[in-house]
């Protein structure tokens, strides 16, 4: 397919993108099926069929699957409470607390904004980063509005776990992975490297550099699932099916279709002008696209961007995964797809990288005074050097380096730019957003460490 290769090749010519897989079906039929680049750029691995991706937040997917066969057998139902089922599961809010479902956790709608960045600091322990979720504050009220957060994915496998007595892992493998033949493989559980995988890439200036995973096996429910192209079909042919492959099904058609329904209404539009009216069910974004119901999701991590979507009404779907992050190739390739099932491929898609390209160059969410990036001595810096606590976020190290607070917490070793009058900026290494830091008058600190900036944490200086 002409267009296809000219676009992987405009992509990768601009952003260096070091490889992927794509597949398009429909009516049954395989329309396209490829591999593109490198696995592992640095020993010139090519991608295949079976090279494992990571496919960040689409293993939300498989979490909400799981849930929903825990609802077919009894053990539970999306519209109870969690704290009966999880009697020490804890909020901020009390009301959220004794009346929050798994429906709630599912369709982001709890009250909370995201807190990623503690998940860099939390790695290994499950029911420690659920635990941590009673010191997140809210960011609003209870069901008032749609607000993605990862940590309440991780809660919802962690029930799982509970009401079974199986870790999550091994129940995506006995009630999804087997049933339907797929390959899976889990974020700091397997040993990747020693496998036919993609290695994680981002790029700068059209090169593409290693990165490192910087969450955990703890945070799996939310995003750490490794799967291949081949699985990948199984897994979006079932989807099709509502729950059914080569006549075996997976949960009921009535348990599929509450996972596709829609709860809560996504705020703001999609970046293409012909997809619009999103809405989140769980795990699941239903738009509208070129007039025709589009369900799908994405997936963003360290290295990886991935998307998964089907059109119920044109029995059609896709998938496709990209090891390098910063780049539109996953966007323009899921486009290009979608076209492809809708027969109405475009002759060009350079107006995706356009789009991509304008808000990128709006940069990152600094304001003009926030981008003063001021030098201090080493006598200024003493006044903010020390360590902070947390109780939901745990201990942070500040240092200094080269004129420049530096900051330590988890896995993150970034800069810390001073502003003036005891304000700082930094860099999210799990988003493209800044975040803010006050430091108090009492030698205390105040951090938006958060994509959303109503969401202020406040981290008490012990030493």
């Amino acid at each position: 397919m002409e267009i296809l290769n000219k676009t992987i090749e405009q992509v990768r010519k601009q952003y260096g993108v070091a490889g992927g897989i794509l597949i398009a079906i429909k009516d049954g039929k395989v329309l396209l099926k490829e591999c593109f680049g490198q696995a592992d750029a640095e020993k010139g691995k090519p991608v295949d069929s079976k090279t494992l991706f990571q496919i960040a937040s689409c293993s939300k997917a498989f979490t909400t699957m799981v849930a929903g066969q825990l609802c077919d057998e009894g053990k539970m139902t999306w519209d109870t409470p969690v704290k009966q089922l999880m009697p020490d599961f804890k909020m901020v809010d009390k009301y959220a607390e004794e009346h929050v479902t798994p429906r709630d956790m599912a369709c982001h709608r709890t009250g909370l904004c995201r807190h990623d960045v503690m998940r860099t600091f939390v790695r290994e322990d499950r029911a420690d980063l659920v635990r941590r979720i009673a010191y997140f504050p809210p960011a609003y009220g209870f069901r008032e509005k749609y607000s993605y957060q990862n940590q309440m994915y991780v809660a919802l496998g962690y029930l799982c776990e509970r009401l079974t007595g199986k870790t999550w892992e091994q129940l995506l493998k006995e009630k999804i992975g087997d049933p339907l033949g797929m390959d899976m493989y889990f974020r700091g559980i397997d040993t990747i490297e020693d496998k036919n995988a993609a290695m994680p890439y981002a790029q700068k200036d059209g090169k593409i550099f290693r990165v490192d995973e910087v969450v955990g096996k703890a945070s799996n429910p939310c995003g750490g699932l490794y799967t291949n192209l081949d699985s990948l079909e199984r897994w979006i042919r079932m989807l099709l099916g509502e729950g059914e492959l080569e006549g075996k099904r997976i949960i009921s058609k009535e348990g599929f279709a509450e996972l596709i329904k829609p709860n809560v209404v996504i705020p703001g539009k999609p970046s293409q002008p012909k997809e619009m009216q999103q809405s989140y069910a769980m795990a699941w974004i239903n738009s509208i696209y070129k007039g025709k119901l589009l369900i799908s999701h994405s997936g963003s991590t360290n290295g990886f961007n991935s998307m998964v979507g089907f059109f119920p009404e044109e029995n059609a779907a896709f998938a496709l995964s990209v090891n390098t992050v910063d780049t539109p190739a996953y966007s323009c390739l899921k486009y290009l797809l979608c076209d492809l099932l809708l027969n109405d491929v475009e002759e060009d898609y350079s107006f995706l990288i356009d789009i991509y390209n304008r808000r990128v160059n709006l940069g990152p969410d600094y304001t003009e005074e926030e981008q003063k990036d001021l030098p201090l001595s080493e006598e200024q810096a003493k006044k903010y050097l020390g360590t902070y606590y947390n109780p939901g976020y745990g201990v942070m190290e500040f240092v200094y380096e080269d004129g420049h607070l530096r900051q330590h917490y988890g896995l993150m070793d970034q800069p810390f730019n001073s502003i003036g009058d005891d304000k700082f900026v930094g860099f999210e290494v799990l988003d493209t957003r800044t975040y803010r830091a006050n430091f108090t008058e009492d030698g205390n600190l105040w951090m938006r460490l958060s994509t959303d900036a109503v969401c202020p944490i406040f981290f008490e200086r012990v030493r």
